[in-house]
Order: C-alpha cells, then structure tokens, then sequence
C-alpha cells in the first residue's frame, strides 16, 4: 500500500574529475568520510538509507525532516578535510515500499526499496540543481506547511516523462543565494502565455545576451523583483559603472514569465535629442507613426491592452523626455511595468527611487573563508578568471585582493577593469600602480559603450552633463576628505562664482546625480563622494588655477575653526560629543595640518591645530601622529625663531611624550617651554606649564621638586580663578602623596579635584580621580568600593569618549577581580586593557599592566610563563626608562620572590632570561596567551 512519503536524491557533483585528478585510492577515502558524514546525520532527522552511489536516496517521514537534513548534509560535506558539494532534489508524493527476504539481502539485495512515481520526480528535480542547491517539487513545498524557511520559486520547468510543466523551488538558508537551474536540450522553463505554456527563452523580448554571468548583486535583485509588484515604475539610482544596466537585465529576464508580451529593453545612450526618445522606443517596440497622430499616442494606443515590460536605460542625458515618456505610458498603459536606470531620478508620480550602491566590501584583514563570500571579491575573481583561467583566490593572493576590492570601493565597472589587468600584472602590481587609477582602468571589452570602456570615460559622461555651478561645486568639494557636512561645504565652496546660498541646492542636484552619496547621522546630513569621483575632482580642481589654492586655505581655516570648537567642548560636559565629532572630521583635520605644514596657509597654522588638537590626540589613542605634527612645526623656521608659537608647539610636544612614557623627554620640552613663557609673561601658561612639569617630575622620581612646582601653580590658578587647572593642580597632589605613601592626604587632595571636576563637569579630573582613589581604596583592602570606583571612572570615559581613560579602568578592575580571585574576569579585562595600552603606545601603563598578567600566570599555576614575562617586564622598563614609585616597586620585589620560590634556580634563571631576549611586542603578544595554550619557548 502506498502512502506519501519524502524522498530525498543527492549526487556529489564532479566527482568523477576529483577521482581523476586524486586518484582511486584517494577517492575511496573520500567516499567513506562522504559517507559516514551522511549516515551519521540520519538519526537526527529520522531518515532512512534506501540506495547508494554517488549520492544517496533517503526516505524521511517528513519535508522538514529531509530539508533540515539536507542543510546539515551540505554543511557537512563543505566541512570535510577534502571539501565536496553535493545537489539535492526533494519530493513528496506516494511512495511503495518494498521489503526484501534475509536470504535476498544477504544475495546482494537492498534490504528497502521503494517504487511509484515518487522516485523518478525527485531524480528529475535532483538532476536540474547545482552544487550545494537543495530543489523541491510543489508538493514538497505544499507539505512543508508554515515551516519557518525561505523558499525561492525558480518557475515552472517542462522534464520528460511528466505531462505538465513543474514548478521548482529552492530551500534557501541565511549563507544562499538562490540561483536558476540551466535551461538544457532536456528541460526548459515555461511560461503560461494565454491558454498555452511557452518556452521562457521563445518570449517575446530584445534583451541583449549576457557573456557574462551575474554575481553580487543578488540582494537587489531579489527586492527589485519583489517592487515590480508594487510599484509601476522603478529607478535604480546610481553613478555610472554600478552595473545598472545588467542588473535591470537580470530582472527582466527572470520575470518575463509574468509578462506574456514580454519585456523591452530601450538603450538611450545614443539618443542625443528629446524627441528621440520616443522615436527609439517606437522603434524597438515596432509601432509605426500614424499620420496626424503624435507618435506618443500612437505608441500608448498600442500599448495600452498589453502586459509587458519596459526598460529605460541611461536616462540622465535626456531625464525630462525620458520622464514624459514614462509618465505617458503609465497614465495609458496600467499593466505595463517601467524599470528606468539613471543618475537621477525622473520625478514621476508613482515612481519607486531604488539607489544603486557600491558592492559592499570585505574588511582587510579577512581571511580567506570569509573573503570568498564577499560580492565585491567574487566578481572580481571571475572576471579575472576569464582573462587569466589559472588565477585563484589563495592564502597568498588574499590580503593583495582584499585592498583591491577596498581601493576600487566596490564598484563593479571598476573591478571588472582591474580584472582584465591580471594578464599581465599581479593583484599586487595593480595596487601599486592605482595611483593613477584612471590610466590604469581601461582597456575594456569592446563591445562596451565608449563611455563604459575607461572609467575615466565613464567620470567624463556624468561631468559632461552638469551645469557651470555644479562642476565648480564638485571641483571643490574635492578638497574634503573622508566626507563633509553642509556647514563645511558652504563656508569652503561658497565663493565667487558660487553663493553660500546656493550650495544647499547645488548639493542636491549633485546628490540626485548620483556623484554624491548621503547619509544621515545622529549629529545631522553627511555627505561624501566615492574615492574615484574625488580624484577626478581635484584633477579638475588642480585645472582651476589660483581657485585650488584658495579653496584648500578656506578648507583649513574652516577646520582650525572647528579644532578650536572641539578643544573647548572637550573641556566641558560634552566631551564625548565633540570627541565624536572630531573623530569624525579626523581626515579633513589632517589635510588641513598638511597644508599649514606644506606651506599653503600661515605656517602658525600648525601650531594652532597642534594646540586645538592635543587633548583630543591623547584621548583617542593618536598621540605618535601628533608628536610628528610638532616635530614638523618645530622644524618651521617661522615656528622657530617667535617665542609663542614655540612655546605653545613645546608644550604640546611634552604632553604627548609624556602621555607614551617619555619622561625625561616631556621634562626637557617643558622646561624650555617654562623659560619662554615666564620670558612672555602669561600667568595662565606658566601655571598650565608648572602643573604639567610637576607631573613628568614625578614620574621621573623627583617628588620634592614635583610639589614645589605643583604648588605654585595652584596658587597662580587659585588667583586667576581657573576651575579647571585648580582641579589639575589638585589630582597631580594627590598623585604626588599616593607616590610618598601619605595615603590619607592623597584621599583628601583627590576628592577636592572630584568635588570641584563634577560641579564644573570636566570629565578627564573626574575619570581619573575615581581611579585613583579606586587604587587607594585597593591598597588598603576595601575591594567593594575599589571596584564600584573603578566601574564609576569606566563610565565616565565611555560617556566621554576616553579611550585612554577606558584602558585605565579596565586595568584596574582587572587588578581587583585577580585580587578577589576572579581570574577569568582578571583575564579577560587585563587583556583588553593591554590590547588597548599597546595600541595606543601608553608605554608606561603599558609595562604596569603586563606586570598584572605576572601576578595572573602565577595565580593560573604558570610560574615558568610568569617568569619568562618577568625578565621581560624587567628588560621593557630598562628600555625605557621606567622607574616604578616606591610602593610599586614593593609590591614587584615581593610579586619575583613569590614567583622565585615555585621554580627552582635553574629553572627561573632559564625562564627569566628568556623574557629579557623579547621585544616589548612579543612580550605583549605572549602574555595574551590565556591558561592551556602556553607552551613555554627553549
């Protein structure tokens, strides 16, 4: 008796060119890992083996069962040492199983067999999928019932031995992109055109034959056929060289089915005048002007009964002509359906604005695995493959491939133009010679447009188009680098012959145009323009005479403008607002410093900035760049020989050497600082300078001579009435008596400076103050009100933007959970604090905190990686120049005495000495290395 069952066929695909390739040997080990992969799996979803070859047929209860069967199944096979990709075709229907007798298996027979229908449909339904497809039959999907699954219909296929045409569908999980089966001698899809089923590929249409196939835009595709239902006219939106047209193709090719009078594909680019726009589609839909008739109406006559579909292609050269065109037809025609591809949209009531963006790009440090499923890298793999079929996606070619696709910003005319580069030059070649990218990205296929076959073409054929004012405004816009806002844009470009006034408008007609891309952020409109369209800009630009000079010095006074806004901000209580913002702007601000240092504005310019900018370059983690900044400045004879401007450079160059360990150099940049400025007499900057030279004082060893200056400069601060620098003044005292060990003065100056840091809300006095007093609180035992302090100084910094203070704090609550004997806690915030220390080139807490991860190895039960860390900790603070205050240097003694006694002599000497052969670095990166994986280094 027959009842409905699920019956599931795989066939591994190309095997028969692997055993040839490996060898028969070879491949029976593969087969056996092939198959215990798919038996092992069975149970979970309640199948049942009934034949093997170089698949499987397997009967299950359920579809689910089977589907779910078949992912795991496919997600196995890819696992296996030798990977393999498997199709699979699934259906249900009713199915006569057939036991055979003991002494017949036992003969050679299969102890099941099954016969009906059923097994023939899902052999045909497996023989259409592709590699790692799974295909189900319209019964199999009717009795999946509400599973929760994506199902892709392919449409209705015609198969031999079946009297009607069968419609397929493909499971698809998050990793699939749903693909067509081929059409074939032997099957064929269909579409119901009136009472008849037609070959799709006998369809009424002109759509070009793509050489080609279509990778990375599967996504859209997906949507756009998904709008067609909706919307009557859609617009993909976007720069030239986005692969418009061949998606717009793509979608018509793959709904025509549901247009019986098919679809039109209507090629504007040659089309230089308005009226012959409506002559060219006459023309391709083989309607003929009627005497006394405008051919419009002609054409809407004809086409108003009809079910089809239009495409509109490259529409901006003649956008209002090609607007009324697809106004008309759609006011005349309601079943006809517009797909229109252009730089800007038409404006058409109805009309469904779809933008085409640059394919999404892979991260630089990707690996392999991850690099190959990204859409920018596989079309240029296959690209590249039909010009040199030998290139790979390999280990080694992968970090040259991934800056590719990043430099090229994922648009797909570019990559294909990178791609033809591969017969003659590396992936690595090619990425040096991108510096001239527009004489590098030529030399495509012929049968392209002229404008298609450079990309500098391409840039040319959207120039071409704009207006006086919008290629002056494009041209400046230039100068921006990593993006804008409108406030910039108006205060750089708005000069003669452009109005402030008028950029606001101007940008838009750009935006429209595509040769800008909006976004919208939390601090307001952003604009930017992809890398390729900026070069050709400030080519232009370059073109422009004096006006280049002149735009890239309104660009820098602008941003110092802004440096300075920031300077202030981070002062106060919207610290971490304006360390957004300038993290934001980091690119523009640095062009603007190169162009002070370069010469093109006042070379104080650089100082400026230098000054503006040095808070923030500590908070951020930026400290080395801006160091070179002064150093440059200092170099400037202008800079050199004015007492101010030097002054101020020297104090910022300490500051930032300071904030990298750098003591004795902060010391010497102060102490010329101070001479200089008693010499010019500002109490303010004696006092700033007198605060920050205690500091490095201390840090040098020298307490007494750390209060003395400390001390003068809160009773300067205290005269003037400056809140902030009394409250400095007041952390660095605390700082000074924690290093004495006069803990409780320590406790007293260091909660006046939070007192006074939380009216006035300067959050750097504040985070560092919880800390410090979150250390006393640890040294003397009361861990709970360590820890709640530490917590406190985290969120201030996270509040604020500090990523220093962020560091800071996780090293201490990483101290006090190994103190509390949380050591995966300890483990884990010591190891982010370290990551970000190094990163950062905070030298000093750097050290402290690898001397953490000592006393952690120990308490892990490593003493020999303990001490290999030791002698490196040991030889870092010798290297630079590192002294410890005197309670920390306790507390290291009694930390290598307790790590002395768990090894014997020879053992820590061994150990020991192998620590002090690291670089800080390698250092850093062992101590990284959590329990279990340690393998100590001979």
């Amino acid at each position: 008796m027959s009842e409905p069952r699920a019956l599931l066929l795989t066939d591994v695909v190309d095997s028969t060119k692997l055993s040839e390739r490996i060898g028969d040997a070879a491949m029976a080990e593969v087969w056996a890992a092939h198959d215990r992969a798919a038996r092992d799996l069975l149970p979970f979803w309640h199948g049942r083996e009934i034949d093997k070859t170089d698949g499987m047929l397997l009967l299950f209860d359920s579809a689910a069962d089977a589907v779910n069967y078949a992912f795991a199944y496919q997600r196995a096979l890819a696992a296996l040492p030798l990977p393999l990709k498997a199709r699979a075709g699934l259906h249900v229907g009713p199915v006569i199983l057939r036991e055979n007798r003991a002494e017949d298996v036992a003969r050679g027979a299969k102890p099941l067999e099954v016969d009906g229908l059923a097994k023939p449909t899902a052999a045909r339904v497996m023989s259409l999928a592709r590699g790692g497809q799974i295909l189900l039959t319209e019964e199999a999907r009717v009795a999946l019932g509400a599973a929760p699954l994506r199902l892709q219909s392919h449409g209705h296929w015609v198969m031999k031995g079946l009297a009607e045409p069968m419609e397929l569908f493909e499971a698809c999980d998050d990793d699939t992109v749903a693909v067509p089966p081929a059409d074939s001698d032997k099957v064929y899809r269909v579409a119901r055109s009136g009472e008849r089923w037609l070959p799709v590929a006998q369809m009424p249409n002109n759509l070009p034959q793509q050489a080609t196939s279509f990778i990375g835009r599967e996504r859209e595709l997906d949507e756009i056929k998904a709008l067609l239902a909706q919307a009557r006219l859609i617009t993909l939106l976007g720069m030239g060289g986005m692969g418009k047209t061949r998606l717009s193709l793509q979608a018509a090719a793959e709904v025509i089915p549901q247009f019986p009078e098919g679809a039109w594909f209507i090629d504007l680019t040659p089309i230089r005048d308005a009226a012959g726009v409506v002559y060219e589609a006459a023309r391709v839909l083989t309607v003929v002007e009627e005497p006394g008739r405008p051919l419009v109406e002609t054409l809407c006559a004809y086409l108003k009964a009809r079910r089809l579909l239009l495409i509109l292609d490259n529409c901006e050269h003649l956008i209002e002509p090609a607007a009324e065109l697809a106004a008309a037809i759609l006011g005349a025609a309601p079943q006809v359906r517009v797909i229109a591809s252009s730089r800007e949209s038409l404006r058409v009531p109805g009309e469904q604005v779809y933008p085409i963006l640059p394919l999404p790009l892979p991260r630089r440090d990707d690996g392999l695995s991850a690099l190959a499923q990204s859409t920018a890298v596989r079309l240029f793999v296959e690209r590249a493959q039909s010009h040199k079929p030998a290139f790979a996606l390999t280990e080694r070619e992968a970090p040259a491939t991934a800056e590719l696709v990043a430099r090229l910003e994922g648009i797909p005319l570019a990559l294909e133009l990178a791609a033809a580069r591969v017969r003659v030059l590396t992936v690595t070649e090619i990425n040096a010679r991108l510096k001239d990218r527009f004489r590098l990205l030529a030399g495509g296929g012929r049968s392209l447009p002229t404008r298609q076959q450079t990309l500098r073409a391409l840039v040319d054929w959207s120039y071409d188009l704009l207006g006086d004012a919008e290629r002056c405004l494009l041209d400046r816009l230039a100068v921006f680098v990593g993006g804008f806002d409108l406030a910039a844009a108006e205060a750089v470009c708005g000069a003669d012959p452009i109005d402030a006034l008028d950029v606001l408008d101007l940008l838009g007609s750009l935006l429209e145009k595509s040769l800008l891309m909006g976004e919208e952020r939390d601090e307001g409109s952003r604009y930017r323009m992809l890398e390729t369209i900026r070069e050709y800009a400030r080519e232009k630009l370059g073109q422009r005479g004096d006006d280049a000079a002149a735009t890239a010095a309104r660009h820098c006074r602008h941003y110092f403008a802004f440096a300075k806004a920031g300077r202030d901000g981070i002062k106060g209580a919207e610290q971490g607002l304006w360390t957004r913002r300038l993290e934001t702007e980091l690119d523009n601000l640095r062009a603007a410093t190169a162009l002070a240092l370069g010469g093109g504005v006042d070379p104080f310019f650089a100082v400026k900035f230098a000054v503006a900018l040095a808070r923030f370059w500590m908070l951020r983690g930026y400290a080395s760049e801006g160091r070179s900044v002064v150093q440059a400045a200092l170099a400037l004879p202008a800079v050199h020989s004015s007492d101010l401007p030097r002054a101020w450079a020297l104090y910022v160059g300490a500051i930032l050497a300071g904030s990298q360990g750098e003591h004795v150099e902060a010391s010497r940049m102060l102490a010329e600082c101070l001479e200089l400025r008693r010499r010019l007499g500002d109490p303010v900057e004696i006092a700033a300078t007198l605060s920050t030279l205690a500091l490095y004082r201390l840090h040098a060893g020298d307490p007494a001579a750390a209060a003395t200056a400390e001390r003068e400069a809160l009773q300067m601060f205290r005269g003037l009435g400056d809140r902030i620098g009394e409250a400095i003044c007041l952390l660095h005292l605390g700082q000074i008596a924690m290093y004495l060990g006069d803990d409780s003065s320590a406790r007293s100056e260091l909660g006046n400076a939070l007192a006074i840091a939380r009216e006035i809300a300067y959050h750097l006095t504040e985070s560092e103050s919880e800390l410090l007093l979150g250390a006393l609180a640890l040294f003397a035992g009361e861990r709970v009100e360590a820890e709640a302090r530490f917590a406190a100084s985290l969120a201030v910094c996270r509040d604020a933007g500090d990523r220093r203070g962020e560091a800071n704090a996780q090293r201490w609550l990483g101290k006090a959970a190994l103190d509390g004997g949380d050591l995966a806690s300890a483990r884990r915030r010591l190891g982010d604090a370290l990551r970000d220390l190094a990163a950062f080139e905070m030298r000093e807490e750097m050290v402290d905190c690898l001397e953490d991860h000592v006393a952690l190895s120990l308490r892990e039960g490593r003493p020999e990686h303990a001490a290999q860390l030791a002698g490196a900790v040991a030889q870092a603070r010798v290297r630079l120049a590192l002294a410890r205050p005197p309670r920390d240097e306790r507390a290291w003694r009694a930390l290598v005495d307790r790590l002395h006694g768990e090894l014997p002599d020879d053992r820590f000497d061994a150990a020991w000495n192998r620590g002090q052969g690291w670089e800080t670095r390698e250092a850093v990166r062992e101590a990284l290395v959590p329990a279990g994986n340690t393998a100590v280094r001979g």
